[in-house]
């Protein structure tokens, strides 16, 4: 009884008074004997507070036909030690059924039971972690069909939660249909080859209609035959990095194509630039002039991930080396998209350039008005962008389109599939742009402006 930390007890019920056996002090903490006294009739207000309502329950219900129990609770001796007990007895009567004692054995299970804690919360603390990090077990037994399952797993393919055991069919069921055949492809191969390992990646398609991403890595374990008995294994949801790696594939495909289109301009720029009584140094000018303001366009995208650009900012950025207050602009807060951005801002350059050399700009007097608006004009509706020098030097239709002109009357509707009009009326260059909306968006606070109003009704459409 001393090697395998058990105690006897026999109770009294008619007196109430208890004996145990020797060992009973060594087990309890009374090694001075104090508690041995007051445990004849006091064992049981000794035991923790919180398990005393289950032993005194359990103790009221023995009857003859419930004679025995079997029951764990925590006890609390003099030297402050907890220690945890499970106590097997069994109750005697008299001939009327009157309990007479209640005789056992009490085990001190304290080191089980602290194994038993340590276990289930290590447990509980994986299965958190499993949760967190989105990874899940599972031991699939080849002979059944079915798989055991940690919480984790249950979490990362949507199961309810508390599964603990599913089947083939049903995992099979939650397996994205482009994605179950090369699975099982894989699956199969492994098995033929007798492969210890093997890992891939597929998709799941949830309860609620979310897919996500499975990376999972199999161990396999074969019958004496050859036939597989066992696979264990480790699934990660790797839709984040997946997602991660796709975007990056877009960006680096929207910069190659970013580019690109950005060397071809350049390469037009500089095709275009010359004209036949430029020297060196004004074909130089102009090219520079060109390619920073293609650079401020850029610098304006980059700023704005490439999400697009606000169409007065980028008005700004195009008058402000040519102009001291001798512009006005005016209109809606609106967003343009990049390409529209950069189409927009090059056109402008053309323009202000324009103004600067023969224009409104190269006169004291000269001004420039700037405003854009909504169009309505069905589901079609865009913004017109209207360009009107006032004050400049007489206006002559040139007798040939250069490189600015083309700029002027081709990108928009090229690039763009909008309008563009150019006037080079007497009194003044004027110039009409009309937008698409798909290019185009609203942002920023309405103004009182009725061209807000367009603003509006055009969403309203769209």
């Amino acid at each position: 009884m001393t090697a395998g930390q058990v105690m006897a007890f026999e109770w009294d019920a008619t007196t109430g008074q208890s004996r145990r056996s020797d060992n009973a002090r060594l087990i309890l903490g009374d090694e001075g004997g104090e508690l041995a006294i007051r445990l004849g009739s006091e064992f049981v207000r000794n035991v923790h507070p919180d398990d005393q309502a289950c032993v005194k329950a359990r103790i009221r219900n023995v009857c003859p036909d419930d004679p025995g129990y079997i029951l764990s609770f925590r006890f609390c001796g003099l030297n402050g030690r907890e220690v945890w007990l499970e106590e097997e007895a069994k109750g005697e009567f008299d001939t009327t059924g009157k309990l007479l004692r209640i005789t056992g054995l009490t085990r001190d299970i304290t080191e089980r039971k602290r194994a038993e804690l340590a276990l289930a919360e290590r447990t509980v603390q994986l299965a958190l972690a499993g949760k967190a990090a989105r990874v899940g077990s599972f031991v699939y037994y080849a002979d059944t069909g079915n798989a055991q399952v940690s919480e984790g797993y249950a979490t990362i393919h949507g199961l309810p939660e508390g599964t603990t055991e599913i089947s083939r069919a049903q995992w099979k069921q939650g397996v994205h249909p482009d994605d179950l055949l090369l699975w099982e492809d894989l699956r199969t191969r492994a098995f033929r080859e007798r492969r210890k390992e093997f890992s891939g990646k597929y998709r799941v398609v949830r309860a609620d209609g979310e897919t996500r991403w499975i990376e999972s890595r199999v161990f396999v374990s074969y019958h004496s035959d050859g036939r597989p008995q066992r696979t264990v294994g480790a699934d990660i949801d790797a839709t984040e990095r997946q997602r991660a790696e796709e975007h990056q594939h877009t960006l680096r495909a929207e910069l190659d194509h970013r580019v690109k289109n950005v060397l071809a301009t350049v390469s037009a720029i500089i095709t275009q630039t010359p004209k036949a009584d430029d020297t060196l140094a004004t074909f130089v000018v102009g090219l520079d002039d060109r390619i920073k303001s293609l650079a401020r366009t850029h610098e304006l995208l980059s700023h704005s991930h490439w999400r697009g650009v606000s169409l007065e900012e980028i008005v700004r950025r195009q008058l402000a080396p040519f102009t001291s207050g001798n512009a006005a602009f005016d209109g809606p807060h609106v967003i343009l998209k990049a390409d529209a951005a950069q189409a927009v801002a090059m056109v402008l350059h053309e323009l202000t350039t324009n103004a600067a050399k023969y224009g409104a700009f190269s006169k004291k007097d000269g001004r420039l008005l700037l405003r854009w608006r909504w169009l309505r004009n069905g589901l079609s509706g865009g913004l017109a962008i209207e360009w009107q020098e006032i004050n400049g030097p007489p206006v002559l239709q040139p007798d040939q389109s250069g490189y600015g002109t083309s700029i002027v009357r081709e990108l928009v509707p090229f690039e763009l599939g909008g309008k563009a009009d150019l006037d080079f009326a007497t009194d003044g260059l004027r110039c009409r742009l009309e937008i698409p909306v798909r290019w185009v968006r609203r942002a920023g606070p309405a103004s009182d402006d009725s061209r807000d109003s367009d603003a509006a009704g055009l969403n309203a459409r769209a």
